[in-house]
């Protein structure tokens, strides 16, 4: 066989196996990586505390990217499900329910909050806006979530007690509120642990250090499409310079905590960048 053929023999096989991997690539991205469902435990130990009292669970979750269709509800249905059994104390969600910018692509806030109706937490169950919850307008989303027994904070803070008697401050920023700092809610007392909820973890010029312990976002989906060695990653922050670490970030002296979240956004597709749900113990 003349070395001319072998050697097309071998750049056809190699091509082939190329095309073969990309569509196996895709398939996963599409149908199966999305559909996954991991819970991530984290630790975080409380100055104000002292080590004090039985460790805190409470459960994140956020930029769910609600759409209209049956699967999407039993989707939704699935995730109530998996926060449930972890039995929280403590229930956040971080924003974006709703999909894209039309009343087409997203599912309607009556539907998602009858989901989300099963959420229960003896502290309660808190949200915040997302940058998509303006489909169908933020107020009837606000409407439907309060009307399904979640408290939603609009630059404005709730004091959480626990059963021994523990406080913690948490505070909620309306995603339109994200670029001023007159709106940022106060910490009430140093004495007790303040932990902000911001979807949009681009909050460095707003804070000063101490301001929050912690500060809890989503909106990235933590790049989404991440090819090993960074090749390639969509991050759905492009106000951000740097690529965010997860689950902790340090920036301007803060600390956040954020979510790789659980729908998608732009593009239908997750790899290497499965959907989570984080399981926080507070110590």
């Amino acid at each position: 066989m003349p070395f001319s053929v072998r050697i097309l023999r071998l750049f056809g096989t190699l091509l082939l196996g190329v095309c073969a991997l990309g569509v196996a690539g895709i398939t996963w991205a599409y149908l199966i990586e999305p559909n996954l469902l991991f819970v991530r435990k984290v630790d975080y130990r409380v100055p104000q505390w002292n080590g004090r009292g039985k460790p805190v669970k409470v459960v994140i979750a956020g930029d769910l990217h609600l759409m209209p269709t049956a699967f999407d509800e039993v989707r939704a249905l699935r995730y109530v499900r998996r926060i449930m059994q972890l039995q929280p104390d403590l229930i956040l969600l971080v924003g974006d329910y709703a999909r894209g910018a039309s009343r087409n692509a997203s599912m309607s806030p009556a539907a998602a909050a009858r989901l989300l109706r099963g959420l229960a937490a003896p502290c309660g169950v808190f949200a915040i806006q997302g940058n998509h919850d303006f489909t169908f307008g933020w107020n009837n989303w606000r409407k439907e979530l309060t009307r399904a027994g979640i408290t939603v904070l609009e630059d404005q803070s709730a004091l959480v007690t626990f059963k021994d008697g523990r406080q913690l401050q948490l505070s909620g920023m309306l995603d339109t509120s994200r670029n001023s700092k007159k709106r940022l809610p106060k910490r009430q007392s140093p004495d007790i642990p303040h932990f902000l909820l911001s979807h949009r973890p681009e909050a460095d010029h707003m804070l000063s250090h101490g301001d929050a312990d912690i500060v809890i976002s989503g909106h990235t989906h933590g790049g989404q499409i991440r090819l090993p060695f960074n090749l390639l990653w969509f991050e759905a922050s492009p106000e951000h310079a740097q690529p965010y670490t997860y689950p902790w970030h340090i920036s301007g002296g803060n600390t956040y905590l954020i979510t790789k979240g659980l729908g998608t956004s732009t593009l239908p597709l997750r790899f290497n960048c499965p959907p989570e749900i984080y399981l926080l113990e507070l110590h």
